[in-house]
Order: C-alpha cells, then structure tokens, then sequence
C-alpha cells in the first residue's frame, strides 16, 4: 500500500511541476531534491541502523513523512501550491526516506533465514513493481478527470498504514556494545574501511552508482516524452510507467523462482541490457517501441539491482549491515540527484534524446571497463544456503567474505 500511494504521488508530482513550470530542468531539480538528502544523509543514517532501536526510526520517519504529503496534498487541494513548496516538500521528505533506508534494508536477514534473503529482495522488488504498475496509472486517469491532489493523500494515508506495520514488527536495535560505544565517526570509518577491503564488495557498491548516474534519469523524463514526444498526456504518462512496472514484475517474478546460481553473470547482462534500453527509448518516437523499451529497461534494472542487494546483504556480516547497506543506498540512489539535474540541463539544451542516449552508451563503456579491471564480478556465484563465492578469488564462508 505504501508503494502504491507513494508511486501516485510520484506521478502527480512530475505532472503538477511540469504543468507549473514547464521546465525540464526544474522538473530535474525536484527530483533532484528529493533524492540529494540520500547523498547527504545516508552513511550517517547507516550508522544510526547499527547503534539505535531501528523500528522507532523508521516509525518515526514514516510519521513525519505522512505529515509533510498531507501538507502538500492540502496545497494542491485548495490551488495554492507553488513550486518553491513543492521543492522544499521534496527535499524534506526524501530525508525522511534517506534516514529509514539503511534500517529498512538492514532489517531483512533479521525477518527472513539467510538462505531465503535472495527470495525476499526480488519479492520486496515485485511488490514493489506491482504498486509501480497501478499506481501511475491509477494516478493518470485521476490526474485526467482532475483530481492532481489524490495521489498525494492516498500517499499520506498508505505511509501511515505502513509505520503502523513496522510498529510490530520484530526488531529492534542491533548494534553490539564496541559500535554503541564508539563514536559516530568511528563506526562510519569501521564501515567504510571493511567495504574498500572487502574487492568483490567494493566492486558492487561502487558499480552500482553507474546505472543511477546514468539510467535512473530516465524516470524524470518521462512527463517529457508523455507530452512532448509521444503526445500522450497524462493517461499516457501512467501507461509508460505501467509499462516499467510490468517489465519489472516479470523481472523480480523470474529472479526469485529461478533463483539463478550465476549471479555476476546476471547483473552484468542486467546492466548492459538497461543501457541498450535506456538508449532505445531516448529516440523512439512510436509507442509500441516505447513501451516495449521500458518494459526491458524495468526487467534489466530489476534483475541488476536485485541481484547487487542480495549479493551485498550475503557479504556483510551482522554488526556492520547498517553502514555497509548505507554505502549501497548512497552510491545506488544519493547519487541520483546528480543525474537527474545533468539530465534535465542536457535534455533542456540539447533534447532529452541527447541526454538519454549519451547515458546509455557511457554506461556500457563504463561496464566494459569495470569487467577489464575486476573481471571476477562476472563470476560471482550465490548456492541454495546463501553464500558467496567468487572463483577468481577465494570462495568466501557464510558471513566471512572474501577480501582483495
């Protein structure tokens, strides 16, 4: 439910800039802002997940979350809202989400067996993908019989409903007495220093800045290309989010029943697959092309970043999963609001074209590098009890990865 109210909001909050504003660039800015507290506020909130209670944290973030999107729902409501609020709303509410992130993903191997972890991230991912398919949908019919403030309550409503959930859940604080004890800067240097020490573990967490930098951007664009390319208007802009949605079901559905053993292979076709996508959507100017690029994009981007989170839970042992999960959320969305802002002024400057081919192509050079110098991501491999090993390197014992 709350993935569901959260992609409404999503998608009346694209439309209602775009209609403000008639900027891409602005409309990069707000997405901009509320991906930059990611960036600014991740690894501190990483470190939070490993030394206090991580439910009163999340329940916490989700209440002052839910506030802020009534607050902006009741601006779209009585017609005064303005950019600069929908801006500093955006802003605040992406730090509510960068403070909970890091306890969200630590909080799973705490919920599941660890065998089980692989099955859990690609049906949190389906779920996920479901709410993506309705909810813009949903959002663009209402958004066409005029209703632009619908999505931002039914967003409040569902992140209500979710902090209620996470209220009895059970977990709690997980950090040992050393990390308690120590002070923040030190259990952030302990996390970092175990990430760049760890080869195959570096490799992922620093791979996965390249499809958020890159490819990520695509999703501001969309209001862009509904109105401006393909002339489908917001309906239409619902349709092509359904389209990433389906695709991304279909990913996460495939990734959690074939549960593949060759893991590296799979993220590295996952990555190549989205920068070919991501290129072909920048130039299609037919529907059907369209929607058939995105659904490969929503399928590939699944199928990466799935299998880069079960990999990174499997290698980071207990005492560290907060900091370690921080520096995967920093580098695979803190780093969004970059893109997102370069992808606007180039979209704005040159076509939205541009902007999105140039990131498809620069991700596949970046990719062929990466497989040069650290071959072995290619070679990783997951078996049935959750352990991680990789060929090239020395196979790793459960919770005892491999250094490089």
């Amino acid at each position: 439910m709350a993935n569901l109210g959260s992609w409404m909001a999503s998608t009346s909050q694209g439309w209602l800039v775009l209609q403000l504003t008639n900027s891409e660039s602005l409309l990069g800015l707000v997405s901009a802002a509320a991906a930059a507290p990611i960036l600014i506020l991740s690894l501190w909130a990483g470190v939070l997940a490993d030394r206090i209670d991580r439910r009163l944290l999340l329940v916490s973030t989700q209440l002052i979350g839910a506030a802020l999107m009534a607050v902006l729902a009741a601006l779209v409501t009585m017609g005064t809202v303005e950019y600069w609020q929908i801006l500093l709303i955006a802003l605040a509410t992406g730090s509510c989400i960068a403070l909970g992130n890091p306890s969200f993903q630590a909080i799973v191997p705490s919920l599941v067996d660890r065998p089980a972890i692989g099955n859990a991230v690609a049906l949190n991912s389906a779920q996920f993908n479901l709410a993506r398919i309705v909810g813009p949908m949903t959002a663009g019919v209402v958004i066409a019989l005029g209703g632009m403030a619908f999505g931002f309550w039914a967003n409040a409503a569902a992140v209500l409903l979710l902090a209620a959930i996470v209220w009895r859940l059970p977990v709690g604080r997980s950090a040992s007495g050393s990390a308690a004890e120590a002070s923040l800067w030190a259990n952030l240097a302990d996390g970092i220093r175990y990430v760049l020490g760890t080869r195959p573990l570096s490799t992922l967490v620093l791979l996965a800045a390249v499809p958020t930098l890159l490819v990520l951007p695509y999703i501001a664009l969309l209001p862009v290309y509904a109105r401006d390319v393909l002339g489908i208007d917001a309906p239409g802009l619902g349709l092509l989010f359904g389209a990433i949605g389906m695709g991304a079901l279909a990913g996460a559905i495939g990734v959690a029943v074939l549960r593949p053993r060759r893991s590296g292979r799979l993220l590295v076709a996952g990555l190549a697959a989205a920068g070919v996508a991501v290129a072909v959507f920048g130039v299609s100017t037919s529907l059907p092309v369209s929607l058939a690029a995105l659904a490969v994009l929503g399928a590939a981007q699944v199928a990466y970043f799935v299998t880069t989170m079960t990999l990174i839970q499997a290698l980071s042992p207990g005492r560290l999963r907060g900091r370690v999960m921080s520096l995967y959320i920093l580098t695979s969305w803190g780093v969004l609001p970059i893109g997102n802002v370069v992808a606007g002024v180039v979209a704005e400057q040159a076509g939205a074209a541009v902007a999105l081919v140039a990131g498809g192509v620069l991700t596949l050079l970046i990719l062929g590098a990466t497989l040069v110098a650290r071959g072995e991501i290619s070679s990783i491999t997951l078996d049935a009890e959750g352990r991680v090993a990789v060929p090239a390197l020395k196979p790793s014992s459960p919770g005892a990865p491999q250094g490089g």
